[in-house]
């Protein structure tokens, strides 16, 4: 079973993915926050990441950046991250694309298409 870190800081929207993603067979863990997330990344070592923009200490983009970059990071810096966010700008877009996100979802979230693309995803990440 696929473990996923979801990363929001609205506790609502963190329970609606939780359960979506538990009934379609994965599970998850949750912070609310940037910095939580990254120290979550190495206790947990989960399969992917769904990450919001806003977040009330390290947004979304330095989260990924860092994910990417850091050295210590260095074991998780192929996971898939997901970008979720109200934000649909394409400069916004642009640049979670430029620091690594492997894909950008806007809210509200169409369900099978995130599930298609985490499972398509993950298989990419297994087979590398």
């Amino acid at each position: 079973m696929p473990k996923l870190l979801v990363v929001d800081d609205e506790p609502l929207t963190v329970e609606m993915l939780e359960t979506f993603l538990q009934l379609n067979g994965y599970e998850t863990i949750s912070v609310l926050n940037g910095t939580e997330a990254l120290l979550k990344i190495q206790a947990e070592a989960p399969d992917a990441i769904l990450l919001d923009l806003q977040l009330p200490d390290l947004n979304g983009i330095e989260v990924c950046r860092q994910l990417r970059t850091a050295p210590s990071l260095s074991t998780y810096a192929k996971l898939p991250v997901i970008i979720i966010t109200a934000h649909g700008s394409p400069e916004m877009r642009r640049r979670a694309l430029e620091v690594g996100a492997n894909a950008y979802f806007t809210k509200p979230i169409r369900f099978a298409e995130l599930i298609a693309e985490l499972n398509r995803l993950l298989a990419a990440h297994q087979a590398e």
